[in-house]
């Protein structure tokens, strides 16, 4: 994990299924190698507020948090209790690598060292229980 770990929206790709997977790896949202359609066509990357750099994070934008950031905070929230918004305002207040750092620990395993992924239960490598993933009610 590192500052191109980070996408503009918040999310941070390291955690993300797709980049951790062994089959047909993602490569991350500021890559240009191999990544999902839907991440392809991310309409927060390409928003027309960025002026064509798809890399500045979000939170420096003047109508943050907008209304695509809102609804995929709203989904990663619900879903796997990760908030790209709160992230967006950690990175704001902290900067990066502080950010980074903080979150390379957190993520990390408590049996195996593994980062855990944002979207899974548990963890890919050893099956211990992801103390982030949200409670099924």
């Amino acid at each position: 994990m590192d500052n191109e770990s980070v996408a503009p929206c918040g999310v941070i790709c390291d955690i993300c299924l797709g980049f951790q997977r062994k089959k047909n790896k993602c490569f991350g949202c500021k890559s240009t190698g191999n990544k999902p359609y839907h991440c392809t066509v991310c309409s927060i990357k390409a928003c027309p507020e960025k002026d064509g750099d798809e890399s500045i994070l979000c939170y420096k934008c003047k109508k943050f948090p907008c209304r695509r950031i809102r609804n995929l905070d709203k989904r990663y929230t619900t879903k796997y209790g990760e908030s790209p918004i709160q992230n967006l305002e950690t990175i704001k207040e902290n900067g990066i690598k502080e950010f980074v750092r903080i979150e390379k620990e957190k993520w990390k395993c408590d049996k195996c060292g593994h980062l855990l992924c944002v979207h899974r239960e548990t963890c890919l490598i050893c099956g211990s229980k992801n103390q982030f993933f949200p409670e099924v009610k």
